[in-house]
């Protein structure tokens, strides 16, 4: 292969996407960060049906790179895609990690300051992300605009998400389908969506703990909401799935424990929020972690609680009472 690749290491503490490797964009600066404009990044799951038309649509809408994000070993056809397209870059991941780490990966890597997330499966038109609808886009200044859905046979899916009080006052969630006008939703569905970089990694981006991609993205709105802004549903930015839309897996597990610490525990009082002591016996009872698996978990929260008790502007009871479908205010 003659392209030309970089690779990145971080050292941290946090669970990360680990090392990568970063190839193409030749015609990228890579240097400049931030820039106005746009970054598309395309997460690729299941088999590497590499799609030339996929690139090339891609490539017509006028953003300033494409990265398509890869586990390694590196695909076949690396070398003549990025021959063929200078403004697209392929992050190669050396190990195994969850889908909001290595997009998190690629905020860091991407040069523009809005970052248009999309999956290999899915079907974009350039017509569909027109230079004015970006610009209402980027006018609006949140943290996350989502498009609308439709399955393989045009039907459009109900992938809004509002929160709900459910049996005896605990929280739950309802879909509903898109109007035609933005709505609020507690989920950027399926990661897809245009985040204004800067805000998204002022909030903390993905939490990369959370393996389970319903209740990263659960935790990731959630978080927003409970900060102040969160994702918003824009219906002129449209995206289609190849075939079906993917089941998405909402049981409860590990995942769902760590966002039930980071946002249903949280109680706001007095401009603050705390997560009260008496939520540690809940979460002991249905863990399922050893006494000191969950002792370090709980620790852990609350100490990235106290760090950010200021930047809560509402907790997930309040939220919930005060939640229109107009404005998510």
């Amino acid at each position: 292969m003659n392209t030309t690749s970089s690779t990145f290491e971080r050292d941290s503490v946090t669970p990360d996407a680990g090392p990568y490797t970063v190839v193409g964009g030749n015609g990228v600066d890579t240097e400049s960060k931030n820039r106005p404009g746009l970054s598309i990044v395309l997460v690729n799951r299941g088999s590497r049906q590499f799609r030339r038309d996929l690139f090339d649509e891609l490539c017509k809408i006028g953003a300033r790179e494409v990265i398509s994000l890869e586990s390694s070993p590196c695909p076949y056809d690396v070398d003549a895609l990025v021959r063929r397209h200078e403004n697209l870059r392929f992050i190669v991941f050396s190990r195994s990690s969850n889908t909001g780490a290595r997009i998190d990966a690629a905020f860091r890597e991407a040069v523009s300051d809005h970052v248009f997330v999309l999956h290999g499966d899915m079907t974009l038109k350039a017509a569909d992300i027109s230079s004015r609808v970006f610009a209402k886009i980027a006018d609006r200044n949140r943290v996350c605009t989502v498009p609308v859905f439709r399955d393989g046979r045009g039907e459009l899916l109900p992938s809004v998400i509002g929160p709900v009080p459910g049996s005896k006052g605990q929280f739950d969630f309802q879909p509903v389908l898109p109007e035609s006008r933005e709505l609020p939703t507690l989920v950027p569905w399926d990661y897809a969506g245009i985040y204004k970089k800067d805000l998204h990694m002022a909030v903390g981006g993905f939490d990369a703990r959370i393996e389970e991609s319903w209740w990263q993205v659960m935790e990731y709105g959630m978080r927003c909401w409970l900060f102040g802004d969160g994702p918003v549903t824009h219906p002129s930015l449209r995206v289609g799935y190849l075939d079906y839309s993917p089941s998405l897996d909402a049981s409860t597990g590990a995942g769902y424990r760590r966002f039930f610490l980071k946002t249903l525990a949280i109680r706001f009082r007095g401009g603050m929020a705390r997560l009260p002591r008496a939520r540690w016996w809940a979460y002991m009872k249905f863990s399922g972690e050893s006494a000191t698996s969950s002792r370090e978990t709980w620790k852990e929260i609350r100490h990235w609680v106290q760090q950010n008790q200021y930047r809560f502007r509402r907790d997930a009871a309040s939220l919930t009472r005060q939640w229109d479908w107009g404005n998510g205010e």
